[in-house]
């Protein structure tokens, strides 16, 4: 019996998340070429950098730093909130994507990702399965 409970326990919270998308059906993602993530001053994990290396190998041409330092050219501006916990370990709890044309400020998609089980995911798949849903 008490294996049972165990195992209910272990389906209930393995792996479960919420995901939450919204995108603009004028503006797509995928129809522009160069991205730049905005660096959060709060940030010491990187979130930037891994965002900025998933829309590289996706094939945009993608920078990150702070605002002051995007370059002209760029076509879509990239925000993010992380929130991060520890549990005798740091792991993402939530993180919010939003992107934006970068100088008509429209917006061309939200997404948030919230961790609600114990087994955390990297980082690198949930920006992945963010970005994923801003390209459909």
């Amino acid at each position: 019996m008490r294996l049972f409970f165990s195992l209910l326990a272990f389906v209930c919270f393995v792996g479960c998340a919420a995901k939450t998308t919204r995108l603009n059906p004028e503006l797509k993602l995928g129809q522009f070429k160069r991205v730049y993530v905005e660096k959060r001053l709060n940030d010491n994990r990187a979130t930037d950098e891994i965002i900025a290396a998933e829309l590289r190998r996706r094939g945009f041409e993608a920078g990150c730093g702070h605002l002051t330092m995007m370059p002209r050219e760029t076509e879509v501006i990239i925000t993010y909130d992380a929130r991060w916990t520890w549990d005798f370990r740091s792991y993402l709890i939530e993180l919010q994507l939003n992107a934006r044309t970068a100088h008509s400020n429209k917006p061309i998609a939200f997404a948030t990702y919230r961790q609600t089980g114990i087994i955390p995911k990297d980082p690198e798949r949930v920006v992945s399965k963010l970005l994923t849903e801003f390209l459909e």
